[in-house]
C-alpha cells in the first residue's frame, strides 16, 4: 500500500468519525414538552381558502412587501367588528 493510499483510508476514517459523532450531538438535544392549546399565548387558527385567493395574498405579500400574516388578522378584527359587533366588544379591544 502506498503512503498516499494510507493517508485517504485514515482521512475517510476521521470524516465518518466526524459524522458520526455530529449525529450522535443532534440526538442528545433537550425535547420540549408540547403545550397544550389552552395554555398558548397565541392560539393557532387553521382554516382553508381558495387557492385563488391564496395565491392573489402571496402576491400582494410580495407586491408591497406587507406582514400577511398581521394583515389578516387586522381585516378579520375589522370584519368581526362590522358583522357581530356585540360579541366583538366583549372579547376585542377596537381597532
Amino acid at each position: 500500500m502506498s503512503l498516499l493510499g494510507k493517508y485517504r483510508k485514515e482521512s475517510e476514517k476521521e470524516e465518518r468519525e466526524a459524522a458520526s459523532e455530529t449525529r450522535t450531538d443532534t440526538r442528545e438535544k433537550e425535547t420540549r414538552e408540547s403545550v397544550p392549546n389552552k395554555e398558548r399565548k397565541s392560539p393557532i387558527v387553521s382554516f382553508s381558502i381558495d387557492a385563488n385567493l391564496r395565491e392573489c395574498l402571496q402576491a400582494i405579500r410580495k407586491a408591497k412587501a406587507i406582514n400577511l400574516s398581521m394583515w389578516v388578522e387586522k381585516k378579520l378584527k375589522i370584519a368581526v367588528f362590522n358583522e357581530f359587533p356585540q360579541i366583538a366588544e366583549r372579547f376585542l379591544e377596537s381597532t
